[in-house]
């Protein structure tokens, strides 16, 4: 009697490749696309620096196994967002612009890329897109440290607006914001209280914040706090409520909050007003993706380009129908989280989703941009959640239950 076993069939040259640029290239490309607003300089750099280290090589692995597609399609969350592009792109046909469907095609391209890249890392490689990422988180938090002595030593007054590709105390405050939610994550997860790194990181972060004297991020990490209490009970979340307003005492002590206090709304309700108001009569379908967005507001001699609301930008261009798809996908990615809300690497990536759609609320417009900013908000942390999804065996070693540890 003799025992056969099966032998694992060898990988021909093409997968060889494949593999090779999921496993050295996207990872680098991953740490890139968290970093590069920190070190890159212009804007357009950064763009070229995505293509060039995640795009174009997840593209190309894809190609090379097109078996794999089978297995990202089967993610209920890239179906969605599918589903969403090809609405929002057929949408340009009404929007009154010499722009085409087709023309328009790379900018959900270079979403779908980024959903691709970051679950190839976790299904070939488990653990190491979490890795690439807390490694970014480190190297951000070097970099806020560097920028605030920077902006120290040059006595500079008024808000803190960034360097390089973050030239704006909005931007500024949308990257290191998502890292601050990242780290408020890891934190409340750490088994030790007094866990050095975390606490060092968030004081970091968190007197960067106050100094741009935007209030979008203190909003969406309040709504982060929430949930995480909502997720896994800890009491220790009374110690961050209490530390947050001892932060906020401070800073109105040293006058950091004056202008933070005294912009008011900033013309909010009145932009938003405007938004409505031109898209009263196309409702259901909306104006389309690349219908201008021009709002002349009371108190103001010139028009601004910017809904200042992701959701309604969402409704400006595709109406009810896209906004319900929108939804649709935040509604399947919470859902998935709420579900494995034990799970590490889902709590931590939900968090970030949760910062992002709140801090949505109140500034931004463009959904489907080109790499900056507003990614931070929206598709990095629904990346990071898909991946989730493909990292089983991450999964299986360090997921917990809910704790009553502080």
């Amino acid at each position: 009697m003799s025992l056969t076993l099966p032998l694992e069939k060898p990988q021909t040259r093409p997968q060889q490749v494949s593999n090779w640029l999921i496993c050295y290239c996207l990872p680098f490309g991953w740490l890139a696309l968290l970093t590069g607003m920190f070190w890159i300089g212009e804007r357009p750099h950064y763009h070229k620096l995505f293509y060039a280290t995640l795009a174009l090589p997840t593209l190309i692995a894809v190609a090379l196994q097109p078996g794999l597609l089978k297995q990202l399609l089967q993610q209920p969350l890239i179906k969605v967002f599918l589903l969403f592009s090809a609405y929002i792109m057929l949408s340009v046909l009404w929007a009154g612009t010499d722009e085409t469907p087709f023309s328009m095609i790379k900018r959900p391209l270079y979403l779908l890329m980024l959903l691709f890249a970051a679950c190839l890392i976790s299904l070939k490689h488990p653990g190491k897109l979490e890795r690439m990422t807390q490694i970014a988180a480190v190297i951000a938090v070097l970099c806020a440290g560097l920028s605030l002595g920077y902006f120290f030593y040059e006595s500079a007054h008024g808000r803190f607006r960034g360097y390089g590709a973050l030239y704006n105390p909005l931007l500024s405050a949308h990257v290191f914001g998502f890292f601050c939610a990242y780290w408020l994550s890891r934190w409340y997860l750490d088994e030790k209280i007094t866990s050095p790194l975390p606490l060092a990181a968030l004081l970091v972060l968190w007197g960067l914040l106050l100094y741009t004297g935007s209030r979008t991020p203190l909003v969406a990490l309040s709504a982060c706090i929430l949930w995480l209490a909502i997720c896994q009970w800890k009491t220790r979340i009374l110690l961050v409520i209490a530390a947050a307003i001892a932060l906020g005492l401070v800073a109105q002590t040293l006058h950091l909050t004056d202008d933070l206090l005294a912009r008011g709304v900033s013309y909010r309700p009145a932009i938003w007003q405007e938004a409505l108001h031109q898209l009263q009569d196309n409702l259901w379908l909306g104006l389309g993706y690349t219908h201008p967005q021009v709002f002349h507001v009371d108190g103001l001699n010139f028009a601004l380009a910017d809904t200042h609301n992701i959701e309604l930008s969402v409704l400006f261009s595709g109406g009810i129908l896209g906004l319900a798809l929108w939804l649709l996908m935040y509604t399947y990615a919470m859902v998935y989280a709420w579900q494995r809300r034990q799970q590490p690497a889902v709590l931590i990536a939900s968090t970030l989703v949760v910062f992002g759609f709140f801090a949505g609320l109140t500034e931004g417009s463009a959904f489907f941009s080109r790499p900056k900013e507003q990614w931070f908000l929206i598709w990095i942390p629904l990346a990071l959640l898909a991946a989730t999804r493909f990292n089983r065996k991450l999964s299986a070693e360090t997921g917990h239950g809910p704790t009553e540890k502080a």
